[in-house]
């Protein structure tokens, strides 16, 4: 079973590059998480995508698959087009698309492509997970976290912290990472919020359709992605 060693992250709107770090450590590659917050591209107002995580990884020499089944961005019958083709659309949709943080993405997911990043239109079947698992590959995931958590919606103060308020609050984005199973068939997980509610812990263990039901939903903050980073293939 994979060991992964996950940092508490910084603020509320770290979690992608504190999880990304994560990641990095376990390939036995170094750079503080300091460092590696400042250089990996952040929305506006807060927070980063799961395609800004990849395109860190493609710039220090790893490999970087995203599976993802937004759509928002990727059209259900784009399922099969090979990578080419995939750009071409993505073309054709940034500038078809006025929503400001869509095309955002959508020029992103452009830079992936270009980069040599592969995007992977599939199903989430069963089996994903453990063909990763098998060669030791954690994976970072994007998740609605008021699922997850099963939590009050939430929304961001001034001073960029979470305040749960069921009334106020919308459904909130997260990464966490996803290491592997235990005996009961439940992933494990890598967490950079150390508060949540599930364990007030780092590391915890959830049911599988609780975790994929999560991703799924992680189409509300243009997330709803699992991305696999590995050292390049010789």
């Amino acid at each position: 079973m994979m060991k992964v060693k996950i940092l508490p992250q910084p603020d509320d709107v770290t979690c992608g590059p504190t999880s990304l770090h994560a990641i990095y450590n376990h390939y036995g590659y170094k750079i503080s998480l300091p460092k590696l917050i400042s250089e990996i591209e952040m929305l506006e107002g807060g927070g980063t995508l799961g395609v800004f995580l990849g395109l860190d990884a493609l710039k220090r020499g790893f490999d970087a698959t995203i599976h993802s089944v937004n759509l928002e961005i990727f059209d259900p019958t784009w399922v099969d087009l090979p990578m080419n083709e995939l750009y071409h659309k993505l073309e054709l949709e940034y500038t078809a698309k006025k929503k400001v943080k869509l095309r955002i993405a959508i020029k992103a997911y452009l830079r992936f492509i270009e980069a040599g990043g592969i995007v992977n239109l599939k199903d989430f079947k069963p089996g994903l997970f453990d063909r990763y698992f098998k060669k030791d590959i954690p994976l970072i995931t994007g998740v609605s976290t008021t699922f997850l958590y099963q939590s009050k919606r939430e929304y961001t103060n001034e001073k960029n912290m979470s305040v749960y308020d069921d009334i106020h609050g919308e459904p909130m984005g997260h990464f966490i990472v996803v290491y592997g199973e235990n005996e009961e068939k439940k992933f494990l997980i890598a967490d950079p919020d150390s508060t949540n509610p599930i364990a007030n812990n780092n590391y915890y263990a959830v049911e599988r359709n609780r975790l994929v039901h999560s991703i799924l939903l992680g189409i509300l903050t243009y997330d709803s992605l699992i991305l696999a980073v590995q050292p390049k293939k010789k």
